[in-house]
């Protein structure tokens, strides 16, 4: 049996319908294009209300479903994995995750994921398990990996290619863990982060307080949604190739104005924040940027990455994904755990989907369990 794991239908199909007028609604994606050619490529937004008019509605679809092998997770559940936060950064606790990596210790010596442990310092062939079981329980979550790989866990195949690894996942599953492998290897996750890899051994509490925590990635090599001490990383937006920025913040100034373009909006975390121009021009900036030729990056950000930051992206994947609320944000909690649009932003959000498909399809009571 498979995990399902959700990817995206870039697919949206539209049907017409009478305009509609609502005091507490969007205006319209095109009634102001974002203008990002002046000088310092950036653009301030006035948010304000206004009657949305929209003479065709969406029709939904689902995020599709990939069947990935049982036992493994992606490369980029990994990456968000690495990337999580709750208050602080998840990494710097030294047992939310125990990373083994089951090569040769030359080649773990000539580059590792960060934070992974050489697998026979954990799991010796001989002597079994050198740490106790309750040891191993403090781990939230035991990710082992080879060179390459993707064959089904204790096929022939994975023996053949990764006997190492198939070892320790027997002996630790036999021991009451639930460890997963990572898809395709070092080799495919350091292809798409190498930023992320090292042959540093990074282990202790105060060296993992020294790494740099990432944006979380929404749509793979596309949408990323992170914090303001991120989106003025150079470092993070060199390693991303991060082309454009939506500001949410309130007061935070754009990081490299000469060399992104910028949608500024001004944002407040609050119960008096509007979003009635917000959401449609974000949902189109970031559509934009995603459709160009060649198609950019995007980072959303806010002070913290949860609630301003979390309402524009839940904007652009219901429009533009053409998923329900519902769908959209289990789609973002997926990948980014900590997201937390405030209760104001979650009405607003289902105005906006009751406009944009028509019909409410998300109840205020499913979005807030």
């Amino acid at each position: 049996m498979g995990v399902v794991l959700t990817r995206v239908n870039n697919s949206c199909r539209v049907t017409s319908r009478e305009p509609v007028n609502t005091s507490q609604t969007v205006s319209s994606i095109h009634d102001r294009e974002v203008n990002s050619t002046n000088s310092n490529h950036s653009s301030m937004i006035p948010i304000q209300n206004k009657v949305y008019e929209k003479e065709e509605v969406l029709i939904p679809s689902l995020p599709e479903s990939a069947c990935i092998e049982r036992g493994y997770i992606t490369p980029q559940q990994v990456y968000n994995l690495l990337s999580a936060e709750d208050g602080q950064p998840a990494l710097y606790d030294p047992y939310y995750m125990l990373i083994l990596d089951c090569r040769s210790p030359e080649r773990y010596k000539d580059s590792h994921v960060v934070t992974a442990r050489a697998a026979v310092t954990v799991i010796h062939p001989e002597l079994g398990c050198l740490i106790s079981c309750i040891e191993l329980q403090k781990y939230s979550i035991i990710l082992l990996y080879a060179e390459e790989g993707c064959s089904p866990v204790g096929s022939a195949k994975a023996k053949t290619d990764s006997p190492d690894l198939q070892r320790c996942f027997f002996q630790l599953s036999g021991l009451g863990m639930d460890p997963v492998i990572l898809l395709g290897g070092f080799s495919a996750f350091y292809t798409l982060y190498p930023f992320l890899c090292t042959p540093r051994m990074v282990l202790l509490e105060p060296e993992r307080h020294t790494l740099t925590i990432y944006p979380s990635e929404i749509l793979e090599g596309a949408l990323y949604q992170g914090s303001a001490a991120q989106a003025s990383d150079y470092r993070i937006i060199k390693n991303l190739h991060i082309t454009h920025v939506v500001n949410a913040t309130a007061n935070s100034p754009d990081a490299f104005p000469n060399m992104l373009c910028y949608l500024r909006l001004r944002l407040t975390d609050d119960a008096q924040q509007d979003l009635v121009k917000a959401l449609p021009l974000a949902s189109s900036f970031i559509n934009k940027a995603l459709r160009a030729e060649p198609a950019g990056r995007v980072l959303v950000h806010c002070s913290m990455g949860r609630s301003r930051s979390s309402a524009l992206t839940l904007a652009f994947l219901m429009e533009h994904r053409c998923w329900s609320l519902l769908h959209a944000l289990r789609w973002l909690k997926e990948r980014r755990a900590c997201t937390a649009p405030n209760i104001n932003f979650l009405q607003q959000l289902l105005t906006y989907e009751e406009l944009l498909f028509g019909s409410r399809l998300t109840s205020l009571e499913e979005i807030r369990r």
